[in-house]
């Protein structure tokens, strides 16, 4: 809780008042010693409380505001995880094709390359 408080300059008093009037929005995880365990999503909806209560909102609507924006944040994960899959298969295929002209470069080299006469003296057939 501490570094969470560090990192948002919010005083922990307010963190654990957040963590009672906002049920729901912030799930207290604890290691096994007790200690409150917080992901980033949570280090930023915090700050985004913070922000919102000193524009003065009140903290119900920032609750409900904060709830609903849960389902947009879950897709917007979801499609960033496509979009990640997405550009990982582009990279793939990029490095694929890259191979692939490599390769025909080098069968158009070996094409001029003049065939060599066997020791009979016959040219090989393919």
């Amino acid at each position: 809780m501490a570094e969470v408080a560090r990192r948002t300059g919010i005083p922990i008093t307010t963190l654990r008042f957040y963590e009672k009037e906002l049920p729901g929005l912030f799930p207290v995880r604890k290691t096994r010693g007790g200690h409150r365990r917080y992901e980033e999503r949570d280090v930023q909806r915090f700050a985004a409380v913070r922000r919102l209560t000193r524009e003065g909102v009140r903290l119900a609507d920032v609750r409900r505001v904060m709830m609903s924006r849960g389902e947009s944040d879950a897709l917007r994960e979801d499609v960033d995880l496509l979009l990640d899959v997405h550009h990982a298969g582009t990279r793939a295929i990029d490095e694929v094709a890259r191979k692939l002209e490599a390769l025909e470069t080098r069968v158009s080299r070996l094409e001029h390359v003049p065939r060599r006469r066997t020791w009979l003296g016959r040219i090989p057939r393919e």
